[in-house]
């Protein structure tokens, strides 16, 4: 039998209902005072489109479709606009543990700890809002506070699952399928990589009419996967977002870019991908989002140097200038 202390523990960590008086009430209490946030106030109970289960959004506004379900409009993390009812939300703050987020908190807290991530930073404390930051004092730059290197930019992902890559494509009867002006600038190099992989291509020769499509049972488009030959793509993405350094859970730490700007060696990510095709938003079938995965475990080459290694972090500190 359930104690009430349990039922309290559950009952918080719930999700949201979408429709009735109970999803008006969710809406009054636990949607409208997050409205307009700058912070990311919310999570994601279950998978949403191209977003994965665990994803932190910010909600600008909420609005009733006309069955009376809430749903709002929300930006990821990497500026994506959502439309995502409320029943796939947690209630803010009250989310069950993410195991990537987990993973992102403890391995920023081994950096700190170490003290080659300045400790007043924030887990997404670097200059491009990136997971973590590294102090590379090679270089001798002097910035406030403790920081008296150049700060690089990093990247955590607990395992392959997570996407390393998206970008929405839309159609028009002038341009056919094509990449957007504003997602190009956004995104240069990923969206140089869609192009020469002949995704547009596929899609303008098989799917000329975006409304003529087999769908799921909920009326969505299926889901179009395209094997890619490397991870060049994911690649681009990371170097779009200033990444310098990727760590993934299990298999290790990469360099990103052509230049290894911590000296010490690390590799760029190598193996096969997929490209992962999707209906944007239910009922718009003239916007797909193209995401790019690793081709599962076997999709990413492990890296011969781990941070998750001590032996590997205590060398790692001596190439960035550390003399502890």
């Amino acid at each position: 039998m359930k104690t009430f202390k349990s039922f309290l523990i559950t009952e918080g960590r719930g999700k949201m209902t979408a429709s009735g008086a109970a999803g008006e009430e969710h809406l009054k209490k636990y949607i409208n005072p997050h409205i307009g946030s700058q912070e990311f106030t919310h999570t994601l109970a279950t998978d949403h489109e191209d977003l994965p289960t665990g994803s932190k959004i910010k909600i600008s506004s909420a609005f009733k479709y006309p069955d009376g379900k809430i749903h709002v409009n929300a930006v990821d993390h990497v500026g994506e606009k959502h439309v995502i009812p409320i029943s796939k939300l947690y209630k803010p703050g009250e989310a069950k543990p993410n195991k990537g987020h987990d993973y992102e908190n403890k391995f920023v807290e081994r950096l700190k700890h170490h003290g080659i991530m300045p400790s007043h930073l924030s887990g997404a404390g670097s200059t491009a809002g990136t997971d973590f930051a590294i102090e590379n004092r090679k270089t001798k730059k002097f910035h406030a506070g403790t920081v008296n290197g150049n700060l690089l930019n990093g990247e955590t992902k607990d395992g392959v699952s997570a996407a390393m890559g998206q970008l929405t494509i839309h159609h028009t009867k002038e341009k056919g399928w094509h990449i957007g002006d504003e997602a190009r600038k956004k995104r240069p190099l990923y969206a140089k990589q869609i192009e020469k992989s002949g995704i547009l291509d596929h899609m303008n020769q098989n799917f000329p009419n975006p409304n003529k499509v087999k769908t799921t049972e909920s009326g969505r488009a299926k889901t179009i996967e395209i094997k890619h030959p490397n991870l060049n793509p994911a690649h681009a993405y990371l170097q779009d977002h200033h990444v310098h350094v990727l760590q993934v859970g299990g298999f290790g730490t990469y360099s990103v870019g052509k230049k290894d700007e911590t000296g010490h060696g690390l590799p760029n990510i190598s193996g096969k991908g997929v490209w992962r095709i999707r209906e944007k938003q239910k009922g718009n079938k003239s916007a797909r989002t193209v995401a790019f995965h690793p081709d599962g475990k076997n999709g990413l080459n492990k890296s011969h140097i781990d941070l998750d290694n001590d032996e590997h972090l205590f060398n790692f500190k001596k190439s960035l200038g550390f003399k502890d």
